[in-house]
């Protein structure tokens, strides 16, 4: 379980959270959403330690977390951050290696179980065969996915994602949303920043509204995106569409 406990944090003197109080619980999809400067990143740092909040708590399986040694931290919470350009040659393979670092001691070689753990992450992201390859020859979303799987190298209990389909097509995009089905079905818990309100809705257990650097809501995803809410936060109109089976948003000025 995951929880934050009246977390503030400021830069240079402005307010980006303002007293964030949230459970997750484990074993879920958790969509985050709120508009542009939020907070919604922010907060993801300060919940694997990037940052740490000038006050409040942040407790990880009741522990608070400032009591893990990082090198543990790392074992347990990893993130994939928003904008990941790795410019210069390295190859993928080695890219998703460095997950396994937080269980390599100083100067340790690979061991054939953290191999077979790498291999294991290239595959579930369908990217083996992209092994030998340089990062930066990819596509934008074999990229992502490449990142994607270094967070799975680290067999992380809690993955963070930040905007992770922002700028995918639509078929890497569902790639990642099936990635992330089967990492909730090996009892991951899995938090993700979203901005497509349509696939946070469709995709996630719940949802949590950040605006202006507090939760604005926290509940279902049917609760979340209320006309009321949705007008309140991000300041636009919008109806709810029903087509056969599915329910979408649409939103109008």
């Amino acid at each position: 379980m995951l929880e934050l406990n009246d977390i503030r944090f400021s830069i240079e003197n402005k307010t980006i959270l303002d007293g964030i109080s949230v459970k997750f619980d484990p074993g879920n999809i958790h969509g985050i959403i709120g508009p542009n400067g939020s907070g919604k990143s922010t907060m993801l740092k300060n919940i694997c330690r990037i940052w740490e909040p000038q006050t409040g708590t942040i407790f990880i399986n009741t522990q608070d977390y400032r009591s893990i040694p990082r090198k543990e931290l790392s074992k347990i919470v990893t993130l994939v951050p928003q904008h990941t350009n790795v410019s210069f040659p390295i190859p993928v393979y080695d890219i998703v290696a460095m997950g396994r670092n937080p269980h390599l001691g100083r100067f340790e070689a690979l061991k054939k179980e953290d191999q077979e753990i790498i291999d294991r992450a290239l595959k579930q992201t369908n990217i083996y065969e992209l092994k030998d390859r340089n990062i930066n020859e990819l596509s934008g979303g074999e990229s992502q996915l490449s990142i994607i799987a270094r967070a799975f190298a680290t067999e992380a209990a809690l993955i963070l994602l930040d905007e992770p389909t922002s700028e995918l097509d639509i078929k890497h995009t569902l790639a990642i949303i099936s990635i992330l089905y089967r990492l909730k079905e090996q009892g991951k818990t899995i938090l993700v920043t979203m901005h497509d309100l349509n696939l946070a809705r469709k995709f996630c257990d719940t949802i949590s509204i950040i605006h202006q650097g507090k939760i604005f809501f926290t509940g279902s995803p049917e609760q979340a995106f209320s006309e009321n809410n949705i007008r309140q936060v991000f300041e636009v109109n919008v109806r709810e569409v029903k087509k056969n089976s599915s329910v979408f948003l649409e939103f109008y000025a």
